[in-house]
């Protein structure tokens, strides 16, 4: 069975990929029974990816805000951090989830998303027409948490050049604790940065995937809009076992 991979994946990874995904298919259990043990079926890389996530959360525990995931794709990271959100703050009904996805693949390209660029954005266009699907895993999700009668995650569709002043124009209350964004071009994240980031609060986390390696156009909208326009200095870490992931506290 052919599957998805990562550009960065090696020949190896790929082939593991692949018989975990045969593995998951036949191996023994029903399906409940594999989603309590599955950790038979990830990746370590999974379990790293997982483990920042679990990290971003932790950190900004205490801090007002909502978590904003820009760039949802199958799902991964909304429902991390909505499963965090119900497990460690069940009765946080102040912090929503709410993901920005365009639904239908990559938009936006423009040139300084393919100068100096390691990966091809041409070729690895992360589309995941799974709206319809996610709505069905959040009415699942809210079955089983505190506070289910109020809205705990929210999904916007449309490309985040429009949709992040619209959502600010709609909900000017908001404030956000986490900016996840791994939209990877630059003109959504220069949106997103332009309409989101004054409204993080001071001790959350901007936190964005493949800057100084794969998102070329990513780190010029940081620079421009954060560093240039709101004049603050961003201080760029990372996780020494998920690299990946850069991530900045506001101070």
């Amino acid at each position: 069975m052919k599957i998805e991979n990562s550009p960065l994946s090696s020949e190896n990874q790929k082939s593991a990929q692949e018989r975990r995904s045969d593995y998951f298919d036949s191996g023994v259990g029903t399906t409940l029974q594999k989603l309590h043990s599955f950790m038979r079926f990830v990746s370590r890389q999974d379990v790293a990816k997982h483990r920042a996530y679990v990290a971003l959360f932790e950190m900004t525990r205490g801090i007002v805000g909502s978590i904003a995931e820009c760039g949802v794709y199958f799902g991964q990271g909304l429902m991390t951090y909505a499963n965090l959100a119900a497990a460690f703050e069940p009765y946080n009904y102040q912090c929503r989830i709410i993901g920005f996805d365009t639904f239908e693949g990559d938009r936006s390209h423009s040139e300084p998303d393919v100068n100096g660029n390691m990966v091809d954005r041409s070729v690895w266009n992360y589309e995941a027409k799974a709206l319809d699907d996610l709505q069905r895993a959040i009415t699942i999700y809210d079955l089983d948490r505190p506070l289910n009668h109020l809205q705990k995650v929210q999904l916007v569709k449309g490309d985040l050049c429009e949709t992040a002043a619209a959502f600010m124009t709609a909900h000017p209350e908001t404030l956000f604790r986490i900016i996840h964004l791994s939209v990877n071009l630059y003109l959504p994240t220069r949106s997103v940065l332009q309409h989101f980031y004054p409204k993080l609060s001071r001790g959350g986390i901007l936190a964005i995937h493949g800057l100084n390696y794969s998102a070329p156009g990513a780190q010029r909208a940081l620079s421009e809009v954060v560093e240039q326009q709101f004049g603050e200095k961003v201080d760029l870490r990372t996780f020494e076992y998920y690299p990946n992931l850069v991530y900045s506290v506001r101070q």
